[in-house]
């Protein structure tokens, strides 16, 4: 990057700024994880409460305990009164944790290209999807980050002296305290403290040397920690209930190998998981968008070559008279010992393994794939130019996929589906508009309104149902190629007095005779106020049921939320 003037590198930077901003505005806002995060910081700015927990555990009815999560979100509503605020400052978070994570790679292997280190960490797969918008798995990067960088300098085998040794072991207890105000995934960094603690005593054999880790560990600690502390006052050691998460999960024998390909996936083009929730729903946006159909060909093509390039890399030796060779063998054992720990760690959680749950080991994984390019370029005395102009192809085409993502999200589950509605929840300081929180929401009774809700009906808004004020007006059943079923509907809310979110439709299918064959449910993701009337199109059900001639919908179903005053 040296090579380049300084105004084309900021250029460049800023533009890889505003691509993932622009690429998180488009992000799903109204499914209900996203809805639930950005509430809780919501609630806390809307009503002037501290924050105590953050994140609920949904399998077990807990909540993670900290106030760190709220405020990211409530602070950027307080300098900026606007529904986009909290994510423009994920996005600038995120940003400086991978500039940190870009940088420090620079200097750590020399091999690599840089335009290479830099735009694939800002536009992989999972970084773009999982760091751009408001959940909580987004916000565990920048401390995953922060962790690990500190663990590659504060663990004398792995350091390169980049980084100071006690600002290294500040990092690793800013990350971990950072990290378990967000996300259970924590408890795997533990392990890691432990190891790096133990080889600073046997290496340095200093007591002096553990003194200055722990005190320093300690220190960093502190810092996110402060958010922590109120919590624990409050509510004791058990804050959040969330000892339900350990639970004896037996696991298959393959899980390991498939846990080793969901770790290198991480730093590699894996896509499909981000294109839709079903095969019905990829199939139905490429055709929306043809292009996206042509651009992911190479993108997925690398998904599979990519991570089978690193696990055969694994097995090859540096070459000879390298003198990255002792650092390739230890890096080679921090990835396996990262695969242990997660398929093992499964093994006491009540929960089945899923790969965004370990997205935190994300920087091990990028340094495993940086440090493959750059041992099989020492190896090769030099560069690759091919293989960096096959890179340069693979990522514009990612970058191209994701930008036509974001066009076909953009008006479908983002933001802007209903903007004002987000920012009268802000103007009103009324977080009740969009919806209530899982531990006080109560399915289709929903709370008893407050004073401060100024619900002009309340007996209209307590006897109010889903079925019996949700209409659906107009519906069409639309088989698409390969067997795709994909409707088109309008639904209204006669509702005076309440609205209506996370509708729930039955699709019922029948033969030529009318008989019914399969019953499936549907749920829109979107808040219907009272009066209001909406329209959707190109809503994915799966395959069509074999014998299938036509389909019926139905309302089940839906939560009910305080209207918007202006109704």
């Amino acid at each position: 990057m040296l090579r380049h003037s300084r105004p084309a590198v900021l250029l460049a930077l800023t533009a890889l700024v505003g691509f993932r901003l622009l690429y998180g505005l488009s992000m799903p806002f109204w499914s209900e994880d996203e809805r639930q995060v950005y509430l809780i910081g919501l609630q806390s700015f809307a009503r002037g409460e501290w924050p105590y927990f953050g994140a609920d555990v949904v399998w077990t009815g807990g909540q993670v305990p900290g106030a760190l999560l709220g405020w990211l979100i409530r602070l950027p509503l307080m300098i900026w009164q606007a529904p986009e605020s909290p994510i423009v400052f994920l996005n600038l978070l995120s940003f400086a944790a991978l500039a940190l994570l870009a940088w420090y790679f620079s200097r750590r292997l020399p091999g690599v290209p840089r335009w290479l280190i830099w735009t694939s960490l800002f536009t992989l797969p999972w970084t773009l999807n999982f760091s751009t918008h408001v959940v909580n798995p987004s916000y565990v990067l920048a401390g995953a980050v922060v962790f690990f960088v500190g663990l590659f300098e504060g663990m004398p085998q792995l350091s390169r002296r980049i980084v100071p040794f006690a600002v290294a072991w500040s990092m690793m207890g800013a990350g971990l305290l950072f990290v378990m105000q967000l996300h259970m995934s924590w408890v795997l960094l533990v392990p890691y403290v432990a190891a790096a603690l133990i080889s600073v005593a046997l290496t340095e054999r200093r007591v002096p040397a553990v003194a200055t880790a722990v005190v320093a560990f300690m220190v960093g600690a502190a810092v996110p920690g402060i958010l922590l502390v109120p919590t624990l006052l409050r509510f004791g050691w058990n804050a959040g209930h969330v000892e339900g998460v350990v639970a004896f999960h037996q696991q298959s024998p393959f899980e390991f190998v498939t846990t080793a390909a969901r770790v290198l996936s991480f730093a590699s083009f894996e896509v499909n998981r981000f294109l839709g929730m079903s095969t019905a729903e990829r199939l139905l946006l490429f055709l929306r968008h043809p292009v996206v159909a042509v651009v992911v060909i190479p993108v997925a093509i690398a998904a599979v070559l990519h991570p089978l390039w690193m696990a055969i890399s694994a097995f090859r030796p540096s070459g000879p008279g390298n003198p990255a060779a002792q650092d390739w063998m230890r890096v080679r054992l921090l990835v396996l010992a990262t695969i242990v720990l997660i398929t093992g760690s499964y093994y006491f959680s009540v929960r089945g393994p899923q790969a965004h749950s370990f997205y935190i080991a994300f920087p091990v994984s990028a340094l495993f794939a940086f440090t493959c390019w750059d041992v099989r370029a020492r190896a090769a005395g030099g560069r690759f130019p091919h293989l960096e102009r096959v890179a340069a192809v693979v990522i514009a085409a990612n970058m191209v996929l994701h930008a036509g993502l974001a066009i076909d999200r953009l008006h479908r589950q983002s933001l802007y589906v209903d903007r004002g509605l987000a920012a009268a929840a802000i103007k009103d300081r009324n977080d009740r508009y969009l919806g209530d929180r899982r531990d006080t929401a109560h399915g289709q009774s929903g709370r008893e309104p407050r004073p401060a809700d100024r619900v002009t009906d309340i007996d209209a808004y307590r006897s109010a149902t889903a079925t019996g004020d949700l209409q659906i007006t107009t519906a069409q059943w639309t088989p698409r190629v390969d067997r795709i079923s994909s409707f088109e509907l309008r639904i209204l809310n006669h509702s005076r007095a309440a609205a209506w979110l996370d509708l729930r439709i039955a699709a019922t299918y029948a033969d030529p005779a009318g008989t019914a064959l399969e019953t499936r449910e549907v749920v829109i993701k979107q808040i219907l106020q009272p009066g209001e009337s909406r329209a959707w199109s190109g809503i994915a059900d799966g395959l069509i049921p074999q014998g299938a001639a036509s389909a019926s919908l139905a309302i089940t179903g839906a939560e009910k939320a305080i209207p918007r005053r202006s109704y």
